[in-house]
C-alpha cells in the first residue's frame, strides 16, 4: 500500500513497503517546469538526508521521459523482472 510521505500542491511522494524493499512513487499534479523540479529536488533531499536504506523504483522500460526522471533523482539500473501480469519492468535503485 502506498503511504503518502511528502504532500504538497504541486507533487505528492509516497512510500511503499513490498516484502521489506521500500519503492518510492511520485504524482505531480501540475504542469512540470523548474520550479516544481526544485521543490521535487529539495523534498527529496530532506526525505532521504537521514534515509539509511535503498530505496527503489519501478521503471516500464522504454518510457525515457521516467527513467531521466529516475536519473535526475540518482536512480541507477539494477535488474529487470517479469511482472505477475507478465510485462516486462526494470527497477532501479537509489543508495
Amino acid at each position: 500500500m502506498k503511504t503518502p510521505v511528502i504532500t504538497t500542491d504541486d507533487f505528492i511522494i509516497y512510500l511503499e513497503d513490498d516484502q521489506g524493499f521500500v519503492f518510492i512513487h511520485c504524482d505531480i499534479l501540475k504542469k512540470w517546469n523548474k520550479k516544481v523540479k526544485q521543490k521535487l529536488l529539495k523534498s527529496f533531499d530532506v526525505l532521504t538526508k537521514e534515509w539509511n536504506r535503498e530505496l527503489y523504483a519501478l521503471h516500464t522500460p522504454n518510457d525515457s521521459k521516467h527513467e531521466k526522471f529516475l536519473r535526475m533523482f540518482k536512480f541507477k539500473y539494477l535488474t529487470s523482472i517479469e511482472g505477475n501480469n507478465k510485462t516486462q519492468y526494470d527497477i532501479y535503485v537509489w543508495r
